[in-house]
């Protein structure tokens, strides 16, 4: 499941550097042009001179007071194994059905969140094991059409090597049942909504600011995998996510980054 998935590779930080010219004379005093090699550091402005935070800080406050409205805690691997053999093999068909239609990272975190909702509200039946995947398959397909500009039919988003194939009538009853089991909170705050926040406020635009939201999110989708994770609320999740991605890329201003990354959301 987690082996399908790449966190990018530290040689981004290749991508630090720009090339410029330089030009000086020689002894004739003709001009000659040098290629060198500038330094462009990571986050020059990162957190300093985009200060525009205390314009935010509503924006940062609606997020934060919302996060635990569709919290759900983590499934606990001693008293539920049931209920974690069960997402294993949910998550396991999400990031099939991602490599085949190359679903975006926030389906895959809604899907997830949809799912451990679920499960943690109802009391599956061991007897049952076709219940978990129809409702892997119904928090899949609820997830694409919130996320997605473009959504598999029902029936082939059951990929190959499923245990069992349900009708597209099956597939929606359960969606009904999950969207009232759920009460129709289907918006949920996740650690995505920080990562767009804090680049959105700072105005990051460059490709380099994109490869650090990239890799956020690559690293959020290998760390969803395991529910022990999810016993941290998004704002903590995004933060040590976003802190794990700049230590690679900015080792030597790591502790500078943290302190102002952690004031910004208060956390």
């Amino acid at each position: 499941m987690a082996q399908h998935i790449q966190i990018p590779s530290p040689l981004i930080l290749q991508k630090l550097y720009c090339e410029e010219e330089e030009s000086f004379e020689d002894d004739n005093g003709s001009e000659i042009c040098v290629e060198t090699v500038k330094k462009e550091t990571f986050l020059p402005s990162f957190f300093i001179e985009n200060d525009c935070f205390f314009e935010q800080d509503d924006e940062l406050f609606v997020l934060m007071s919302k996060e635990k409205q569709t919290h759900h805690g983590y499934i606990d691997v001693n008293l539920n194994k049931p209920l974690v053999l069960a997402r294993k093999q949910a998550l396991g068909l999400f990031f099939k059905v991602k490599e085949h239609y190359g679903f975006n990272a926030l389906t895959m975190v809604l899907a997830v969140n949809y799912f451990d909702r679920f499960i943690s509200s109802l009391k599956l039946r061991q007897d049952n094991p076709w219940m978990s995947q129809l409702a892997a398959v119904a928090c899949l397909s609820l997830a694409a059409k919130v996320e997605e500009t473009q959504v598999p039919l029902l029936l082939d988003l059951q990929v190959e090597e499923s245990n069992y194939v349900f009708d597209s009538k099956t597939i929606q009853r359960m969606e009904l049942l999950v969207l009232s089991t759920l009460q129709w909170r289907m918006n949920p705050i996740t650690p995505i909504s920080f990562f767009n926040h804090i680049t959105n406020r700072l105005g990051l635009k460059s490709h380099l600011h994109f490869e650090f939201l990239h890799s956020c999110e690559h690293l959020l989708l290998l760390v969803i995998t395991d529910s022990r994770f999810m016993l941290y609320i998004p704002s903590i999740l995004a933060a040590a996510t976003m802190l794990h991605v700049i230590k690679d890329i900015e080792p030597c201003h790591y502790l500078e980054y943290q302190k102002q990354l952690i004031g910004v959301l208060k956390i």
